[in-house]
């Protein structure tokens, strides 16, 4: 197993999290907003942790890609590269915005969760059908489905869904990396 990828990997994960949960307890109100993840990215006092949480998984995601040398293993090294890409979009394209921003916005998102559950059921493939994989895709795949019905009501679950799919994709991301024991040298994307 490749430890620097699993590491990273799993270090991306805390990030992730660590930021959105401190946005969280800055201003909870984001909890019964409806707007999801991208709620904290528009507020003063929540940006720096969310922006801080979702950029350092960005980046975390990218070093571990350039440890993944294996051929068979390009899916996970090349969504580990257009992850950290699209969630740097995310970040910087706040969803407040009207116009190219928002659409921005949106369309990097809609492309992070899309490719993911496309990794996903490319992993259960890799995996040859473990039910741990199989449970964590259908998982992201019904947080997904949830995320879409809660994109435009005023009042739903789109963050606690959001993060749920997050929390099942990363799982199962991590979960891959170490069955399938990437190598341990570094090379670039």
């Amino acid at each position: 197993m490749n430890a620097r990828a699993f590491r990273l990997v799993v270090f991306a994960q805390i990030c992730l999290y660590a930021g959105v949960l401190l946005a969280v307890l800055l201003k909870p109100q984001g909890l019964a907003a409806n707007s999801g993840i991208s709620y904290y990215g528009i507020y003063a006092r929540t940006i720096i942790p969310m922006a801080t949480g979702l950029l350092s998984a960005a980046f975390l995601s990218w070093r571990a890609a350039l440890y993944i040398e294996r051929q068979d293993l390009r899916p996970i090294k090349y969504g580990l590269a257009a992850f950290a890409i699209l969630t740097v979009v995310i970040v910087v394209t706040p969803y407040s915005f009207d116009g190219i921003a928002d659409d921005l916005h949106t369309t990097a998102g809609s492309m992070l969760f899309s490719l993911q559950l496309l990794l996903s059921i490319w992993m259960i493939v890799k995996l040859h059908y473990k039910s741990l994989a199989i449970f964590l895709t259908l998982v992201e795949l019904g947080a997904g489905i949830a995320c879409a019905y809660y994109l435009h009501p005023a009042h739903g679950l789109l963050i606690q869904f959001q993060l749920l799919f997050q929390l099942a994709f990363g799982l199962l991301l991590v979960y891959s990396i170490a069955k399938l024991k990437v190598t341990d040298k570094a090379v670039l994307p």
